[in-house]
């Protein structure tokens, strides 16, 4: 393949070698990401998608996802980075608080909870999968914290949105919402870390019996729409969420 004298001193590659090097690890990037936008996402609600029930409703029906023409490296980059804080927080955490950093497994049999579960558990995380309501979820960590059993999630940020930030963002809210109705834990602290600097803030959050009622009642509503085979409430028109960058069925909820 012949490379322009332009392309050359475009500063991405100075021999043909380094130029194919440079693309076949790039469409080993590209394959991955279309894998992995490609795998259909199981029949269960997702805590971090909830602020959408349309989204829910589509994961619920087995609804195939959407694939972008153009895979999206920046989106993947940010996934990378963004597991690597965590278990790098998590790492620490789990060293300085010794017993005070509980297993949610062990948690989780400790409590006499009305649904069946499943526990899977890889690295510092463990995936819990609930029967009814169908639920995927991984918790960051539970934490005892001046003798208070409390949550734990780690959220990533880019600097513009970390130095905004003065409270949890709403979507942030509605997972934790879920997590605590789920695990029956009425605190939690959301950790987050400005990925350009390392800085932190951290921010709690109180899980009330309203907000048990309300995720429990959104589950059953979107249970009831799925029986029905009527799609739920969409999100408000101009709603940041609602894009193709956000949402692998954005299209197809157009057609609903």
């Amino acid at each position: 393949m012949f490379r322009s004298v332009t392309e050359v001193r475009g500063s991405r590659f100075n021999s043909t070698d380094s130029c194919d090097f440079l693309d076949e690890y790039e469409r080993l990037l590209d394959e991955r990401i279309r894998l992995e936008e490609s795998r259909q996402p199981s029949k269960t609600f997702a805590p971090s998608q909830l602020r959408c029930k349309r989204i829910s409703w589509f994961r619920l029906r087995g609804v195939e996802p959407e694939v972008s023409p153009i895979a999206n490296r920046g989106l993947q980059f940010t996934a990378t980075i963004g597991t690597a804080i965590h278990e790098a927080i998590q790492s620490n955490l789990k060293s300085y608080l010794g017993d005070d950093w509980i297993d949610v497994e062990d948690y989780l049999k400790s409590k006499s909870l009305s649904f069946e579960y499943k526990c899977t558990t890889s690295g510092y995380e463990t995936q819990v999968e609930i029967k009814n309501p169908p639920v995927k979820f991984a918790p960051d960590g539970i934490i005892r914290y001046k003798g208070k059993l409390m949550l734990l999630e780690i959220k990533s940020s880019e600097y513009t949105s970390f130095e905004k930030l003065s409270a949890p963002k709403p979507q942030h809210i509605n997972q934790i919402m879920t997590y605590g109705t789920l695990l029956d834990l009425d605190s939690a602290f959301v950790l987050y870390v400005d990925r350009q600097y390392g800085n932190y803030k951290c921010f709690e959050v109180t899980i009330t019996d309203e907000d048990r009622t309300s995720v429990l009642e959104m589950f059953n509503e979107v249970m009831r729409c799925v029986d029905a085979n009527i799609a739920p409430p969409k999100l408000p028109s101009g709603d940041a969420w609602c894009s193709p960058a956000r949402c692998r069925y954005y299209n197809k909820c157009k057609e609903w």
